[in-house]
């Protein structure tokens, strides 16, 4: 009896510690490593036939992430280092929270449990209601769910106002960096 009860905890713990072990670092987005310049940026993305807008300290091209076409926005910080990438999937009124929930589980898949989760409403709306739509269109749902790693990196999934679906990837180290 004894040995099933052991072979059971094992059972349990060994995929926790297998998760655990996915999230160590973040060294990259979209295989762009933290902390290049924005001409290097703009060189890769020449590499991968992919026409990148300029605008100010961010990088915006169309391509497909995780199968879908998105919205791939590249920022980087005062002194032209990249901190954060941000994959935006157009949504709609139908489309948005399961976009999102799929997203989660793609996530959740690589990076094991989330660190926060949130689905959070502000009266008079509540989940369920079959109001949560309009509950994010004005400010009062928040869909937020995060990845913390053990390099201070950040992954995260939301919805958006307009209801797209974001996934975002950050590296604090770069994104405030004095001259």
């Amino acid at each position: 009896m004894k040995k099933i009860i052991l072979i059971f905890i094992a059972i349990l713990v060994i995929p926790v510690f297998c998760f655990a072990q996915n999230k160590k670092a973040l060294n990259h987005f979209w295989d762009i490593p933290w902390g290049i310049s924005i001409e290097q940026a703009e060189k890769i993305f020449g590499e991968r036939d992919f026409t990148a807008f300029r605008d100010g300290n961010s990088l915006i091209t169309q391509a497909r992430y995780e199968g879908e076409d998105a919205v791939i926005i590249l920022l980087f910080n005062r002194v032209n280092r990249f901190f954060c990438g941000n994959v935006v999937y157009t949504s709609s009124e139908i489309t948005a929270i399961p976009k999102y929930e799929n997203y989660r589980k793609v996530l959740f898949r690589r990076y094991g449990m989330p660190d926060t989760a949130v689905e959070y409403f502000v009266s008079p709306f509540e989940k369920g209601d079959g109001k949560e739509i309009e509950a994010i269109s004005s400010d009062n749902a928040l869909y937020l769910t995060e990845w913390l790693f053990n390099d201070s990196c950040l992954a995260s999934l939301s919805i958006l106002r307009n209801l797209d679906v974001c996934m975002s990837f950050q590296n604090p180290a770069f994104s405030d960096v004095r001259r």
